[in-house]
């Protein structure tokens, strides 16, 4: 079932001169846009207020994230993409305390956030100052993988690479959980159509490097991670602005990318 994230959601990068009156459209907003690391770097100290604030059913949305991990006091790999401040890991060390995570982020500000926030089980924690896109992920490592709130700056061929990857690295019967902002389908396609043309004159907007929002709706998304290889991807919660996925990793090897 697709759910509507109201249109002002949408980053001003990518408004139309129709939707800012007196502004520039699209392919001239990218001197506007910021770097993505250094967008998150200077609001690292007010981000988790922030989420709490714009997040409708905060606390359920971030306990759904955990929901899906098994309870365990075994010391379970996970690993976290875009950890940000970590607002996940609270949940996630609720339901497997002795579990070991490797933290990936590009924001050195939001990483430092999560080292303070989390020293009482820093030993738990390995964290990665990098974009994820250029992490390698080891095969069959993890038992699970998670993105919160991130791949929202990704299009489908980043999103389907990265997957595809994220497949690969997780063990046999692993889970991929990734929650996110939603949108419906024709707001989906509106910001794909100006994030293209945006492409074609602004080359480096590419591969994330610019925080500007490109969501999908939940049908594109259980698409993604089908194409990708795993099975039986699900919507385990959503609300009127975002959803949380998961999706496992068969038992019986496959190849995705075939």
């Amino acid at each position: 079932m697709a759910v509507a994230l109201p249109i002002a959601f949408l980053s001003a990068q990518i408004r139309t001169v129709e939707e800012n009156p007196g502004g520039m459209c699209m392919t001239d907003r990218i001197h506007d846009a910021e770097l993505m690391a250094g967008f998150f770097d200077s609001r690292a100290a007010s981000y988790d207020q922030h989420m709490r604030q714009s997040i409708a059913g905060f606390t359920d949305f971030y306990r759904s994230i955990a929901r899906a991990i098994e309870r365990t006091k075994e010391p379970i790999a996970v690993l976290d993409l875009g950890c940000g401040s970590g607002l996940e890991l609270e949940f996630i060390f609720h339901r497997a305390p002795n579990c070991q995570i490797t933290a990936v982020d590009l924001s050195e500000g939001m990483l430092a956030e999560l080292r303070e926030k989390y020293a009482g089980v820093a030993r738990n924690i390995t964290v990665i100052k990098a974009s994820y896109l250029d992490l390698i992920i080891e095969p069959a490592k993890w038992s699970y993988i998670v993105s919160v709130m991130t791949m929202h700056h990704l299009t489908h061929s980043e999103k389907l690479r990265l997957y595809r990857s994220v497949y690969s690295g997780l063990k046999p019967g692993g889970l991929y959980i990734e929650g996110d902002y939603v949108v419906t389908k024709e707001e989906e396609e509106e910001c794909l159509k100006r994030y293209v043309q945006l492409r074609k004159t602004h080359p480096e907007a590419s591969n994330g490097a610019y925080h500007i929002d490109i969501p999908f709706c939940p049908e594109t998304q259980l698409q993604l991670f089908l194409n990708a290889g795993f099975t039986k991807p699900r919507i385990v919660w959503h609300n009127d602005q975002a959803a949380v996925f998961d999706a496992e990793k068969s038992v019986i090897n496959r190849n995705p990318g075939q």
